[in-house]
């Protein structure tokens, strides 16, 4: 549990979010106190910001943490200015001068959001707070999943999707365990499954370590199967239909008949097991590599275990919705896909709090206000 000092009439007082843990109505604010950010805040402030001495600048830790309280209670920029009460600005870091609180304008905090990070920003800092996540967590489940954004009925950007019977957009949204670390935002009839390399892509910049990588019939493919494997070193658990086959291709026999036929490229049926399939996949067998793995998760007795960690996904969609404004109603069309990472961004700052101080609920938030 991560501790924070103030000194008062010269005696330093120690605290720790354990003390707010069985008390409601605590401010998010004294919640997000607790929260460590310093090394990305750095790294904002020295891409995005100018080097200018004479320009004023917030410290970047608070701009963050203002925006996930505009986020969490759902306010314009506006009213979350207005609203945020001294010691509340207090426990945000907010730099106080001549007595008096420096606080960002109602302007200045949407200038920092829509302008000085904006859409690329974002997706950015997105980045980098999943990474932080995925090397704090001992969890080494993955999964991906798609969410609806809702969009309002007369919206005329916004797709009709018949499947979920409303206009909207979608959020693919990668978790470790119940914790989220990447998010990319589409048209609401675009299909799942052309969003997964950007996502796998992702996880491999992250350097993630999982085991296992879970996903519904909608990703099931032979190429999506052997990227998981080969990129991530992870088993991935696809659900195939009921009246999937055996691929005759991908089976033993075949692997090594194909690795004995690429001989002069470096093949041997001597090879071990695991460098067939990479020596597969790097000479153009990529589909085989799919095939095989298939058909291991179709023959695999423990695979529903396995696939049943993909549960997760639609309750904690449903609580990001529940905790944050997860649809993209009354937004301006070029400001959707912004907006909605930015509440996303929001979520997972709440989660890395509760994680930094060894909350063990880490996706509980329901005490704070």
């Amino acid at each position: 549990m991560e501790y924070t000092y103030t000194v008062l009439d010269g005696i330093c007082i120690g605290d720790n979010l354990a003390n707010y843990l069985n008390t409601d109505n605590i401010s998010i604010c004294q919640f997000l106190h607790f929260l460590d950010i310093d090394d990305i805040a750095y790294y904002i402030e020295s891409s995005y910001y100018t080097d200018k001495g004479w320009h004023f600048r917030y410290k970047v830790s608070s701009m963050i943490k203002l925006i996930v309280v505009k986020c969490f209670r759902n306010l314009s920029f506006e009213k979350t200015i207005s609203t945020l009460t001294k010691e509340e600005a207090q426990l945000l870091s907010f730099e106080e001068n001549y007595g008096i609180l420096n606080l960002p304008s109602p302007a200045t905090l949407h200038h920092f959001v829509k302008y000085r990070l904006g859409e690329a920003g974002l997706n950015e800092v997105m980045f980098k707070f999943g990474k932080k996540i995925s090397k704090i967590t001992t969890i080494k489940n993955a999964k991906t999943d798609s969410t609806p954004l809702e969009a309002s009925r007369y919206d005329r950007y916004a797709n009709y999707n018949p499947h979920y019977n409303c206009k909207m957009d979608k959020a693919h949204i990668t978790m470790i365990g119940t914790l989220p670390i990447y998010m990319t935002h589409t048209r609401g009839a675009a299909h799942d499954s052309p969003e997964l390399k950007k996502h796998i892509d992702a996880l491999v910049e992250m350097e993630v370590d999982i085991d296992t990588y879970a996903l519904d019939g909608g990703y099931d493919s032979f190429r999506n199967h052997a990227d998981i494997w080969y990129k991530l070193n992870a088993k991935p658990v696809i659900a195939y239909s009921f009246d999937s086959k055996i691929q005759y291709e991908g089976k033993i026999e075949r692997i090594d008949h194909w690795v004995n036929k690429m001989w002069k490229l470096g093949g041997s049926v001597h090879m071990k097991y695991e460098k067939k399939l990479r020596f597969l996949y790097e000479n153009g067998r990529e589909k085989q590599v799919g095939m095989h793995l298939r058909n291991h998760n179709i023959e695999d007795e423990e695979f529903d275990d396995d696939y049943s960690l993909r549960g997760e996904c639609e309750r904690i969609h449903n609580h990001i919705k529940r905790v944050m404004k997860f649809d993209i109603r009354g937004f301006r069309n070029e400001s959707k896909k912004m907006y909605s990472i930015m509440n996303f961004i929001a979520y997972q700052l709440l989660v890395t709090t509760n994680l930094q101080n060894g909350v063990k609920e880490t996706n509980s938030f329901a005490n704070y206000v």
